[in-house]
């Protein structure tokens, strides 16, 4: 989930997206083995402490915090509403501080600790964002006591979120658990984006007498198991003395990070990259920072600072970013994909095989540079001179599983006031109904129901994650600041060449999206960045790796983890082929085991460019056009109809896309030329060739490379299949290339502009537009044009009334809010205007004769999967794409209704996630039928 969900999901659903989110990242630990692992910085062992700890619970009962029934003051007591009944845990926190400080003179201690926070109960304050969406109510919270940029002490009435060192959630009833979790993951969401320098937070969370421990990070949640504090009121009080008096460091605060405001009194940060220091002059990117499990990438412009903390002058791009612990750093790849290339100049690579754009006698390693960025620095953070990795789950950590919400719960639509002072309601209104379209459209996330995991099962290891810091020399823009389709063509087919000498070195880069492919202004000149899921391409690059990628410009054999294009066959499981099945294919029907197959090629990055380019003319308006504005915005609502079918934003991706490009390879082309009549009645009078040259790229692309490559016999010799690097050719790029540059010149100076621009200049309101429910993948790339998301102007979103201020604590709040974007429709517009897309939970892997069958009983379209046996069964129609997509959900709404789609293929959509992945196993029908 981003910042741009904002405007489409409301507070409930943007909870249930961070639940799906860390769904599955999730681990329960015991209590010792929390407090020994994610509390280390100040509590030496449990035997050790044992004696302050008893010393303070009869100082606490002394006083009579505490007593035979627990603690005095937070009793729940019928009658007695929750925050009356937490106050309680504030003045509890105060005086275990007290207590300590008098443990300390009287033992005559060298050294007395500094109090770093003070816990406060204030459920109904609000606190003060630098960002769009980072403010939040919690019921209680850990208040540093001298502010992050050294402004002095902190107002227990005037918080900031970046001074929040930690947060409490609080229920009477256990049966409101699932509340409380949303509550205390939406908090620690908007903490961990609102502050770049937060390396993890710790929170605690009680429902009725129960209390638990919470730790988030970039790699994984941890809750403690829960205990009654009120009969083991010890293990609160460690957590207490934690929280208390643990430094910056082990509250999860970021040292080599310093934040300062600037003369205009904006907050900047200092960050330290090795032994230079750079100080920020504005973010140009931290969308994807508000999930918590990712890979928070922000993108800052930046200056190097010299000896006195003065500018050097020159602005560079700084990316701060948690990687695999285990991934190569972005130099690393790049000096692997150079040396490949310098070993092909030693060994000689004839001139029709390689990019025709170095000089003769220049080597293709330095011909290659040009189309990457500038390393200057790219170094793992260092904490106490150490890698800044995250931990690692404890020994005895089982998968946690969410409790479930009440299925009668209302939904509650967010009101809360954003950055701009207005209600996601207000802001519907404002712009009316629904905008035409936006300059580009990005993808969000739409909550999709998960299948929980059953509690006590033994955790799978999580990943853990390196913190990184890259800074490059070239500030580069996106695509989309070009102002015309000529420059954005040429962006394309230098792109495509990037890509060849990538093909050359024997490289994918598995992550081709427009924020990954920046315009350098200053040489005119594509480079190509987010090179950390790039990885060589062999045998050894299994199909089993997770997806990745923006999922609006995947290629669908990737989205459906099969190959279309296999010989007299679709089938994505490799039975066409007698030496890749493990028994003889007169006896599939007794199978135990068969291989399923999928391997990422160069041609799945080629057709990511392809995708750029629809999406880009899908919500773009020629200039040409603008004279008949109120017209053309009313017709290029079938357009972005055509937009929302072809990118859902689902990991899947949707019935139409997939057809759109498997339908190529047929003689009439039904889904493709349906497409393509939308696109030709909306460009008739304009300039045809963008749409010639995507159209024709894409049947190239399916004609000449897809159809050449997949009818070739893969090799076999190794454990994954893989088709010979020397079947994907140097012509596959040129050809390609040269449709671009076609359009290149042809569309030289022809510009363009958002529908929602027309729209405003026609002073007419547009059609309604098809809401926007897509999901995005863990980073998102800068993208410049659509300005920062951060605007750190001092207390930027904290204009609140004294009647705001007193307004109580609801399921509403801490709405984020994003100017400029497309506005939430009313709900009632949404569910008149297209129906709800119908969607499964995630099946158990089927047989494939099993899946037919359970799809011909149901009446539905089939998509992607393997037609069966002709001596078995008749041949399916098209079945919608197999797989269950990611933990980010699945796209919540259809275009059936709209676009005349029969409604058999609005449920084929029924089948997803019932085709098995690479490597597993499936179901045999027949001994189905025997164990029933």
């Amino acid at each position: 989930m981003t910042m741009d969900d904002a405007d489409t999901l409301s507070l409930r659903e943007q909870r249930a997206a961070l639940r799906a989110s860390t769904t599955g990242h999730t681990v329960q630990v015991p209590v010792d083995a929390y407090f020994a692992t994610y509390l280390t910085d100040i509590l030496p062992s449990r035997a050790e402490t044992d004696g302050l700890i008893s010393w303070l619970v009869k100082g606490l009962k002394r006083g009579h915090y505490l007593n035979n029934s627990g603690w005095a003051r937070t009793q729940v007591k019928t009658g007695v509403k929750e925050d009356a009944t937490y106050k309680g845990l504030e003045r509890i926190a105060e005086k275990i501080h007290d207590l300590c400080m008098t443990w300390n003179k009287e033992k005559g201690a060298a050294q007395v600790p500094k109090r770093t926070t003070r816990f406060v109960c204030r459920p109904n304050l609000e606190t003060k964002s630098e960002v769009r969406g980072g403010s939040m109510r919690t019921d209680g919270r850990f208040i540093l006591m001298e502010s992050s940029d050294g402004g002095g002490e902190v107002d227990d009435e005037n918080v900031r979120t970046c001074d929040v060192g930690g947060a409490m959630e609080a229920k009477l009833d256990v049966k409101d658990r699932g509340t409380n979790e949303d509550q205390i993951v939406n908090a620690v969401s908007h903490i961990l984006y609102n502050d770049p320098c937060r390396r993890y937070v710790l929170s605690f969370t009680v429902e009725g007498n129960m209390m638990r421990f919470w730790y988030f990070s970039r790699s994984h949640i941890a809750v403690s198991e829960d205990f009654n504090y009120h009969e083991n009121p010890m293990d609160f009080i460690r957590f207490i003395i934690f929280m208390t008096f643990a430094t910056l460091e082990g509250l999860g605060y970021d040292p080599t990070v310093t934040r300062l405001r600037d003369a205009k009194d904006d907050v900047q940060y200092r960050f330290t990259v090795g032994d230079k220091v750079y100080q920020t002059v504005r973010c140009i990117d931290e969308s994807s920072a508000l999930d918590i499990i990712t890979r928070a990438t922000r993108v800052w412009a930046v200056q190097e600072l010299d000896a006195y903390n003065q500018p050097l002058g020159k602005t560079e791009v700084l990316k701060d970013v948690w990687l695999y612990f285990d991934a190569k750093s972005e130099e690393d790849i790049q000096n692997e994909i150079f040396k490949a290339l310098e070993d092909l100049d030693k060994i000689g690579v004839s001139v029709d095989q390689r990019p025709p754009t170095s000089p003769p006698g220049v080597p293709m390693a330095e011909d290659a540079k040009q189309y990457f960025m500038t390393i200057v620095k790219d170094i793992a953070v260092q904490v106490n001179g150490q890698d800044d990795t995250t931990l690692a789950p404890p020994d005895g950590a089982v998968e946690y599983c969410y409790t479930p919400l009440p299925q009668n719960a209302p939904a509650k639509e967010a009101t809360v006031k954003g950055s701009r002072g207005k209600t996601a309601e207000a802001k519907a209104k404002g712009k009316g109904k629904a905008a035409a379209a936006t300059g580009v459209r990005k993808a969000s996330a739409k909550p999709q129901a998960t299948a929980p995991l059953a509690k006590g099962s033994p955790v799978y290891p999580h990943t853990r994650r390196t913190h990184r810091r890259i800074v490059f020399a070239e500030e580069c823009q996106t695509l989309y600041t070009m102002k015309n389709y000529g420059d954005f063509a040429l962006g394309l087919a230098q792109l495509v060449y990037g890509l060849d000498y990538m093909r050359l070195a024997g490289f994918i880069h598995r992550d081709i999206s427009p924020g990954n492919c920046l315009m350098y202004m200053e040489e005119r000149h594509i480079k190509i960045s987010d090179l950390e899921y790039a990885r060589r391409y062999d045998s050894q690059c299994q199909s089993i790796l997770p997806l990745t990628g923006t999922p609006g410009f995947m290629a669908v054999e990737y989205q459906a983890l099969g190959h279309y294009f296999l010989p007299d066959s679709t089938d994505t499981t490799g039975e066409s082929w007698n030496v890749l099945t493990t028994a003889d294919q007169e006896e599939e029907e007794e199978e135990e085991e068969e291989k399923s197959w999928f391997q990422f090629n160069f041609l799945h990055d080629l057709e990511s460019v392809l995708w750029i380019l629809l999406s880009h003319l899908l919500t773009t308006v020629p200039d040409c056009l603008h004279a008949d504005a109120p017209d053309v915005v009313e017709k290029h609502g079938a357009v972005l109809v055509l937009y929302d079918d072809l990118f859902d934003g689902s990991l899947k991706g949707s019935l139409e896309r997939h057809n759109f490009v498997r339908d190529i390879k047929q003689a009439k082309m039904p889904a493709f030329k349906k497409a393509q009549k939308v696109l030709v009645a909306f460009y008739k009078k304009a300039n045809a060739l963008p749409l010639c040259a995507v159209m024709s790229a894409f049947v190239y692309l399916v004609r000449n490379c897809y159809k050449v490559v997949e009818n070739t016999v893969p090799c076999v010799d190794q454990v994954t299949p893989y088709w010979d690097p020397a079947h994907f050719k140097h012509q596959f790029y040129r050809q390609i290339h040269d449709i671009f540059m076609e359009m290149h010149r042809g569309m030289a100076g022809v510009g363009y502009c958002a529908a929602d621009e027309l729209k405003k200049a026609s002073n007419e309101p547009g059609p309604p537009s098809p809401p926007i429910e897509h999901e995005t993948k863990d980073q998102v790339a800068p993208n410049p044009d659509s300005g920062p998301s951060r605007s750190r102007k001092r207390h930027a979103d904290v204009s609140v009334d004294e009647a705001q201020k007193k307004k109580p604590k609801t399921d509403t709040d801490a709405q984020p809010s994003r100017p400029g974007k497309r506005p939430a429709e009313d709900a009632a517009v949404q569910a008149a205007k297209r129906p709800k897309r119908a969607t499964a939970p995630a099946a158990q892997p089927l047989r494939r004769s099993t899946r037919l069958k359970s799809a011909a009983s149901s009446g539905a379209t089939k998509g992607p999967e393997a037609p069966a046996r002709k001596t078995k069964q008749a041949p399916a129609k098209a079945r919608a794409p197999s797989g269950s997509g990611s933990s980010s959900g699945q796209a919540g709404t259809s275009a059936a209704g709209t676009s005349g789609q029969p409604a058999a293929a609005a449920s084929s959509r029924q089948l997803r996630g019932e085709r098995p992945v690479a490597g597993t196993k499936r179901v045999s029908k027949s001994k189905t039928n025997k164990k029933s």
